[in-house]
Protein backbone atom coordinates (compact mmCIF):
# COMPACT_ATOMS: atom_id res chain seq x y z
CA UNK A 1 0.00 0.00 0.00
CA UNK A 2 1.24 3.49 -0.78
CA UNK A 3 1.86 6.17 1.83
CA UNK A 4 -1.13 8.09 0.47
CA UNK A 5 -3.27 4.96 0.59
CA UNK A 6 -2.32 4.35 4.22
CA UNK A 7 -3.16 7.95 5.16
CA UNK A 8 -6.54 7.69 3.47
CA UNK A 9 -7.21 4.35 5.18
CA UNK A 10 -6.29 5.86 8.55
CA UNK A 11 -8.63 8.78 7.83
CA UNK A 12 -11.48 6.33 7.23
CA UNK A 13 -10.65 4.35 10.37
CA UNK A 14 -10.40 7.49 12.50
CA UNK A 15 -13.72 8.86 11.31
CA UNK A 16 -15.65 5.59 11.52
CA UNK A 17 -14.05 4.71 14.85
CA UNK A 18 -15.43 7.93 16.29
CA UNK A 19 -18.85 7.25 14.72
CA UNK A 20 -18.86 3.85 16.45
CA UNK A 21 -18.12 5.62 19.76
CA UNK A 22 -21.06 7.98 19.12
CA UNK A 23 -23.22 5.01 18.24
CA UNK A 24 -22.25 3.21 21.47
CA UNK A 25 -22.77 6.30 23.64
CA UNK A 26 -26.29 6.88 22.32
CA UNK A 27 -27.28 3.24 22.04
CA UNK A 28 -28.11 4.13 18.46
CA UNK A 29 -29.32 1.97 15.67
CA UNK A 30 -29.77 2.33 11.94
CA UNK A 31 -33.55 1.99 11.90
CA UNK A 32 -34.36 5.65 12.52
CA UNK A 33 -34.57 8.07 9.63
CA UNK A 34 -31.77 10.31 10.88
CA UNK A 35 -28.30 10.60 9.41
CA UNK A 36 -25.12 10.40 11.41
CA UNK A 37 -25.07 14.18 11.69
CA UNK A 38 -27.38 13.79 14.65
CA UNK A 39 -24.20 13.12 16.65
CA UNK A 40 -23.00 16.66 15.98
CA UNK A 41 -26.02 18.07 17.77
CA UNK A 42 -25.86 16.07 21.00
CA UNK A 43 -23.74 17.09 23.94
CA UNK A 44 -22.93 13.45 24.67
CA UNK A 45 -21.43 12.85 21.23
CA UNK A 46 -20.23 16.18 19.90
CA UNK A 47 -16.62 15.61 21.03
CA UNK A 48 -16.05 12.20 19.37
CA UNK A 49 -18.00 13.44 16.31
CA UNK A 50 -15.73 16.47 15.96
CA UNK A 51 -12.59 14.44 16.69
CA UNK A 52 -13.54 12.00 13.92
CA UNK A 53 -14.00 14.80 11.38
CA UNK A 54 -10.86 16.68 12.39
CA UNK A 55 -8.64 13.58 12.51
CA UNK A 56 -9.86 12.51 9.08
CA UNK A 57 -9.37 16.04 7.75
CA UNK A 58 -5.75 16.19 8.94
CA UNK A 59 -4.94 12.78 7.45
CA UNK A 60 -6.63 13.58 4.12
CA UNK A 61 -4.79 16.91 3.91
CA UNK A 62 -1.49 15.11 4.55
CA UNK A 63 -2.33 12.71 1.72
CA UNK A 64 -3.17 15.66 -0.53
CA UNK A 65 0.15 17.33 0.21
CA UNK A 66 1.97 14.15 -0.84
CA UNK A 67 0.09 14.20 -4.14
CA UNK A 68 0.95 17.82 -4.99
CA UNK A 69 3.90 16.85 -7.18
CA UNK A 70 2.43 13.81 -8.89
CA UNK A 71 -1.29 14.51 -9.24
CA UNK A 72 -2.45 18.03 -8.53
CA UNK A 73 -6.03 17.32 -9.62
CA UNK A 74 -6.48 14.49 -7.12
CA UNK A 75 -4.70 16.53 -4.43
CA UNK A 76 -7.16 19.39 -4.92
CA UNK A 77 -10.03 16.92 -4.99
CA UNK A 78 -8.98 15.72 -1.55
CA UNK A 79 -8.70 19.29 -0.28
CA UNK A 80 -12.20 20.10 -1.52
CA UNK A 81 -13.45 16.91 0.11
CA UNK A 82 -12.12 18.18 3.44
CA UNK A 83 -13.73 21.59 2.90
CA UNK A 84 -17.14 20.06 2.16
CA UNK A 85 -16.86 17.61 5.06
CA UNK A 86 -16.01 20.41 7.49
CA UNK A 87 -19.11 22.18 6.23
CA UNK A 88 -21.08 19.31 7.79
CA UNK A 89 -19.21 19.58 11.08
CA UNK A 90 -19.66 23.34 11.41
CA UNK A 91 -23.39 23.38 10.61
CA UNK A 92 -25.03 21.32 13.35
CA UNK A 93 -28.63 20.94 12.26
CA UNK A 94 -30.07 21.26 15.78
CA UNK A 95 -29.11 24.89 16.49
CA UNK A 96 -31.87 26.68 14.58
CA UNK A 97 -33.54 26.80 11.18
CA UNK A 98 -30.62 28.65 9.56
CA UNK A 99 -28.14 25.98 10.69
CA UNK A 100 -30.54 23.23 9.66
CA UNK A 101 -30.84 24.68 6.15
CA UNK A 102 -27.08 25.28 5.95
CA UNK A 103 -26.50 21.70 7.04
CA UNK A 104 -28.78 20.33 4.34
CA UNK A 105 -26.96 22.43 1.72
CA UNK A 106 -23.56 21.31 3.06
CA UNK A 107 -24.71 17.67 3.00
CA UNK A 108 -25.96 17.88 -0.57
CA UNK A 109 -22.73 19.55 -1.70
CA UNK A 110 -20.62 16.91 0.05
CA UNK A 111 -22.58 14.00 -1.43
CA UNK A 112 -22.58 15.49 -4.93
CA UNK A 113 -18.85 16.15 -4.75
CA UNK A 114 -18.17 12.62 -3.51
CA UNK A 115 -20.28 11.19 -6.33
CA UNK A 116 -18.33 13.21 -8.91
CA UNK A 117 -14.93 12.42 -7.37
CA UNK A 118 -15.87 8.74 -7.15
CA UNK A 119 -16.84 8.72 -10.83
CA UNK A 120 -13.59 10.49 -11.72
CA UNK A 121 -11.62 7.79 -9.87
CA UNK A 122 -13.52 5.00 -11.63
CA UNK A 123 -13.11 6.54 -15.08
CA UNK A 124 -9.36 6.92 -14.55
CA UNK A 125 -8.89 3.42 -13.18
CA UNK A 126 -10.91 1.40 -15.70
CA UNK A 127 -11.24 -1.34 -13.06
CA UNK A 128 -14.28 -3.56 -12.66
CA UNK A 129 -14.02 -3.75 -8.86
CA UNK A 130 -13.89 0.03 -8.53
CA UNK A 131 -16.86 0.35 -10.88
CA UNK A 132 -18.86 -2.06 -8.72
CA UNK A 133 -17.94 -0.14 -5.58
CA UNK A 134 -19.03 3.08 -7.27
CA UNK A 135 -22.39 1.53 -8.22
CA UNK A 136 -22.79 0.55 -4.55
CA UNK A 137 -21.90 4.13 -3.54
CA UNK A 138 -24.55 5.57 -5.85
CA UNK A 139 -27.13 3.02 -4.68
CA UNK A 140 -26.49 4.13 -1.10
CA UNK A 141 -26.84 7.74 -2.21
CA UNK A 142 -30.17 7.01 -3.87
CA UNK A 143 -31.46 5.35 -0.68
CA UNK A 144 -30.23 8.32 1.37
CA UNK A 145 -31.86 10.79 -1.01
CA UNK A 146 -35.16 8.90 -0.97
CA UNK A 147 -35.00 8.82 2.83
CA UNK A 148 -34.29 12.54 3.04
CA UNK A 149 -37.42 13.05 0.93
CA UNK A 150 -39.30 10.81 3.44
CA UNK A 151 -40.07 8.16 0.77
CA UNK A 152 -38.26 5.44 2.73
CA UNK A 153 -36.92 5.40 6.28
CA UNK A 154 -33.33 4.29 5.74
CA UNK A 155 -31.27 7.49 5.83
CA UNK A 156 -28.53 6.14 8.12
CA UNK A 157 -28.23 2.93 6.08
CA UNK A 158 -28.00 4.85 2.79
CA UNK A 159 -25.38 7.21 4.19
CA UNK A 160 -23.39 4.31 5.66
CA UNK A 161 -23.28 2.46 2.34
CA UNK A 162 -22.49 5.62 0.36
CA UNK A 163 -19.69 6.77 2.67
CA UNK A 164 -18.03 3.39 3.15
CA UNK A 165 -18.07 2.76 -0.60
CA UNK A 166 -16.61 6.21 -1.25
CA UNK A 167 -13.91 5.64 1.37
CA UNK A 168 -13.06 2.32 -0.25
CA UNK A 169 -12.69 4.07 -3.62
CA UNK A 170 -10.29 6.60 -2.13
CA UNK A 171 -8.14 3.93 -0.50
CA UNK A 172 -8.15 1.55 -3.45
CA UNK A 173 -7.42 4.34 -5.94
CA UNK A 174 -4.07 4.83 -4.23
CA UNK A 175 -3.30 1.15 -3.65
CA UNK A 176 -1.99 -1.73 -5.76
CA UNK A 177 -3.19 -2.89 -8.23
CA UNK A 178 -5.59 0.03 -8.78
CA UNK A 179 -3.25 2.99 -8.46
CA UNK A 180 -5.03 5.82 -10.19
CA UNK A 181 -2.43 8.36 -9.16
CA UNK A 182 1.33 8.13 -9.12
CA UNK A 183 2.21 8.01 -5.43
CA UNK A 184 5.26 7.21 -3.38
CA UNK A 185 5.60 3.50 -2.56
CA UNK A 186 6.76 2.53 0.91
Amino acid sequence: MTVVGRLLLRAQLAFWGCVVICFAVTGGDLSHNHGFSVYGGKWTTIVPWAVGFLAAAVLILRAASLLDESDRVFAWGLRLLVLFALGILFTPDTVNQFFYDAHVVASVLLFLFQAVLGLWIVVRAHATLLTRIYVLQIAGGIVAGMSQAQWVGLLAVGILVFQIAFGALLVLATSEPYIVVETAQV
